[in-house]
């Protein structure tokens, strides 16, 4: 964990300007274990009752079942949106205009779109899977669900949207946590220190 970081220190200084859309960002390789299709599917009750819009990021092989079928349901919803890839600039102003950042991953360790919303001061649902819970307290920092039940995303998401003052409140715990163990020259410090401890003991 003390390896990670949150991708640039330029993360930090976004000032987090939510659009009316209640944009949820998601991003990650389309792929089963990032869970993106399951996700989908969790938020169709969600979607007949409040506004929102979910846009994803990320590489999506067209050939393969999986991603296919993500084009398909994402085809069929006009509260979805597939970007695909997008350069280091382009995220940053999509995280400046997000309201929630979802990583609904079945496993993931140390997930950088956990460590970029935090950096960025964005609200962060996350699944309770992996190293996760080392990142995202709920109650404190952020929120978790469990992957594989489509009641616990949904819920998430709502308590969120119905609440944008308490994830603000937690999304600020985020950032300066994030702040204090993962930017860049405190990961740099940290690796400086190590190298002195290694080099001081007797050969």
């Amino acid at each position: 964990m003390a390896a990670a970081q949150c991708g640039g220190p330029d993360l930090f200084d976004i000032q987090a300007e939510p659009d009316e859309t209640n944009t949820i960002l998601c991003v990650g390789t389309i792929c089963y274990r990032k869970n993106q299709n399951p996700f989908i599917r969790a938020l169709d009750l969600l979607a007949e009752t409040k506004k929102f819009k979910v846009v994803f990021l990320g590489q999506a092989e067209k050939t393969e079942p999986y991603a296919a079928e993500f084009l398909d349901l994402v085809a069929k919803r006009p509260w979805c949106e597939f970007v695909g890839f997008e350069g280091r600039q382009q995220l940053k102003a999509r995280l400046k205009r997000a309201s929630i950042v979802v990583l609904p991953s079945l496993e993931d360790n140390c997930p950088m779109a956990v460590l970029e919303g935090a950096a960025a001061g964005v609200p962060v649902l996350a699944a309770k899977v992996g190293g996760v819970p080392d990142l995202v307290v709920e109650g404190e920092n952020g929120y978790l669900c469990d992957p594989l039940d489509a009641a616990s995303m949904r819920d998430g998401i709502s308590r969120m949207l119905d609440n944008p003052a308490e994830a603000k409140r937690r999304a600020a715990k985020a950032h300066q946590q994030a702040r204090d163990r993962f930017h860049p020259l405190v990961i740099a410090k940290r690796h400086v220190e190590i190298y002195r401890e290694v080099l001081s003991k007797p050969s």
